[in-house]
């Protein structure tokens, strides 16, 4: 049984759902310390042919609070303003019938923690693209245990056989000798995100959120592109 481990991003970029759609088990690390200038709470589209950021404002709180205790600042009226920005966006491209369908989810949905906000709209873009797996978030398991001795446990508690990683943490799994320390197997998840067609543009800006791909290829084409 293949899985695989990340921490709920804010509308992920493409390569989050590539890596979600070879598993059968997909955990979300919700118990993590949250990070501040991450993606946990923001990502990249494009405005005007630049790249600019959309944030979800929090309320403040103690350095190792983890994402799935740290809370939205629902004051700010931020989700009208992020469908906004993203209508005005990508109003005129090719898909925004698809990208609507989406922000319409955005606005209507209600959480008052960042974990919960971003698993939902995870989930959300996972059905449209007939994505198959199963969501579990690690907070269930009540493991303290850090970095990779927490992923084993995790691993070992689902009983999976294959850990799909992505290449970002290939450095440290192995500095941290995860394949001495557990029979479940390591694989990498060598994704690179190709080229599409983005409206406007003579020169690809590639690492955005997945909403660029959607709003370009719509789901027909953003389930074809990431798997």
């Amino acid at each position: 049984m293949k899985c695989a481990i990340m921490q709920p991003h804010y509308f992920p970029w493409p390569g989050y759902f590539n890596l979600m759609s070879k598993v059968n088990k997909f955990i979300f690390l919700d118990d993590a310390q949250f990070s501040k200038n991450s993606w946990h709470n923001r990502n990249l589209i494009l405005n005007e042919k630049k790249k600019i950021w959309i944030t979800v404002p929090l309320k403040s709180s103690e350095i190792k609070t983890k994402i799935m205790d740290k809370k939205i600042d629902t004051g700010k009226e931020w989700q009208l303003k992020h469908v906004k920005t993203l209508s005005q966006s990508y109003s005129k491209h090719l898909y925004s019938k698809d990208l609507f369908e989406l922000l319409d989810f955005l606005q209507n949905v209600n959480y008052n923690n960042l974990s919960d906000l971003n698993t939902s709209i995870i989930k959300f873009i996972a059905d449209k693209l007939k994505i198959k797996v199963e969501f579990i978030n690690s907070s269930l398991f009540s493991i303290d245990d850090k970095r990779t001795t927490k992923l084993i446990k995790i691993l070992e508690k689902i009983e999976a056989t294959e850990y799909l990683s992505p290449k970002g943490g290939e450095e440290y799994l192995k500095s941290d000798n995860f394949e001495k320390l557990t029979t479940v197997k390591l694989k990498i998840n060598n994704y690179e995100s190709k080229n599409y067609n983005q409206k406007n543009l003579d020169k690809f800006i590639s690492n955005l959120s997945i909403i660029d791909v959607i709003a370009n290829c719509g789901w027909t084409g953003t389930a074809k592109y990431v798997k």
